[in-house]
């Protein structure tokens, strides 16, 4: 099943009778209802064919990179708060 939405409608000004329209089409499985909302069921839609589509290996990529950023912050945030807290208590020593 497929749905389609117009995407541009271009007009002539010469000639009124005259009027070209292009549609999108939405690849779709299943029912419309339980893929179109704010929350669609798993199963709707399509395969990734390219990495930057949804569920892609770029998108992973990008992913996989946040996490290892918030790591890499946390880890150096860590480290410093440990050491700060040893040259405290050798300044108390």
């Amino acid at each position: 099943m497929y749905l389609t939405l117009p995407a541009e409608v271009d007009a002539t000004t010469s000639d009124d009778s005259t009027t070209t329209t292009s549609v999108y089409v939405y690849p779709l499985e299943g029912d419309v209802d339980d893929c179109i909302g704010l929350l669609p069921k798993p199963g709707c839609g399509y395969e990734p064919t390219q990495a930057g589509d949804r569920g892609g290996a770029l998108q992973f990529a990008v992913f996989g990179l946040i996490i290892v950023g918030v790591v890499v912050v946390f880890s150096v945030v860590f480290r410093n708060v440990i050491r700060r807290d040893k040259e405290r208590a050798k300044r108390v020593e």
